[in-house]
């Protein structure tokens, strides 16, 4: 299964947001202080990208606090939050669910289960519950998260934008094209009503939105164009058109090739790789836009990085441009 970019969290360390400071003692017992050392090694190593390494203290670490602390010790949560990171950056997501259910216990009967603390929980389960084709609990753990950011952090917070951005992904990968682009613009709407424009995370939403209208309405675009002009006005006449279908534009337009290890799966599907393209008419960037199907997404990328096009001009003057081609794979394409 093919796992949305927004589900996957990359942590740099063990922090998380909304943890309150630990409980610490004057002086500690030499275990527990055997316990900070192995979870001081566990994030080296984790950090490092050792996360077997990382797993073997870190859970250790855990185990002594388990047996010397109370088990609502915000040292224990922290030691299961470092646990469950390692898990999911092993891709071991059945582990990785029990734990998050037992912080998510822990945290409830710590703080109550209306806390803002929990929310960075629920969103770890939401993607073990995405892994397992869970799709009622990933929904529950979304929205469960997103409504205790409303309440603690305000409507008009950028966490909060976040929260829709991953309930909008969600929605578009299940297919469920309306609450998708409600989510979409909700967030949207948000990150603009707060300065974020000129943000990855506007452009990302945007892009997601806009995969909703190759993949699904194209009609979508003009709201999402509508939404863009309000909040981002465009500098140049180009700029409103970032989604523009560029396969007809290219001066050169390679056709991608049919890896083996997708015939063998026989995937089909449209790949749409957003580029960008210089003064000269020369990809410069390119990537897959709206995470086409497994190989075909990497051929379409690779493809696309040697297109050529006529320069654009503007007032006379050649300009960068953006814009998406589109690939479509079909069982005939081989």
């Amino acid at each position: 299964m093919k796992i949305p970019t927004i589900l996957i969290v990359t942590a740099l360390a063990f922090v998380n947001t909304f943890n309150p400071p630990q409980q610490t003692k004057p002086q500690e017992p030499a275990e527990l202080q055997e316990a900070t050392t192995l979870t001081d090694s566990a994030v080296k190593l984790f950090n490092s990208g050792r996360y077997d390494e990382a797993l073997v203290p870190a859970k250790r670490a855990l185990q002594i606090r388990e047996k010397l602390l109370p088990r609502t010790d915000t040292r224990i949560s922290s030691a299961l939050s470092n646990l469950g990171e390692i898990y999911l950056a092993q891709k071991d997501y059945k582990a990785a669910k029990g734990v998050y259910l037992q912080l998510l216990k822990i945290q409830e009967e710590l703080y109550g289960p209306e806390n803002v603390y929990l929310a960075f929980t629920l969103d770890r389960l939401a993607l073990v519950h995405y892994v397992a084709g869970d799709d009622a609990g990933t929904e529950a753990a979304y929205k469960r998260a997103l409504v205790l950011r409303e309440k603690h952090l305000g409507p008009d917070d950028v966490q909060v934008a976040q929260a829709w951005f991953a309930l909008a992904e969600f929605y578009r990968f299940r297919k469920k094209v309306a609450p998708a682009a409600e989510s979409y613009k909700r967030s949207l709407e948000l990150y603009g009503k707060l300065g974020k424009v000129m943000t990855p995370q506007f452009e990302r939403a945007s892009d997601g939105f806009a995969c909703l209208g190759y993949e699904n309405k194209p009609e979508l675009w003009e709201q999402l164009a509508e939404i863009r002009k309000q909040f981002a006005p465009a500098k140049t006449a180009d700029d409103s058109k970032i989604f523009t279908v560029l396969n007809g534009k290219a001066v050169t337009l390679p056709k991608p090739e049919y890896p083996g290890n997708a015939a063998d799966r026989r995937l089909t599907g449209i790949v749409v790789v957003k580029i960008e393209v210089d003064e000269t008419g020369n990809v410069v960037a390119a990537r897959d836009m709206c995470q086409g199907p497994p190989f075909l997404s990497e051929a379409a990328v690779a493809a696309a990085w040697k297109a050529r096009f006529t320069p654009t001009k503007i007032n006379g003057q050649p300009v960068r441009v953006r814009g998406v081609i589109q690939y479509n794979f079909t069982s005939r394409f081989r």
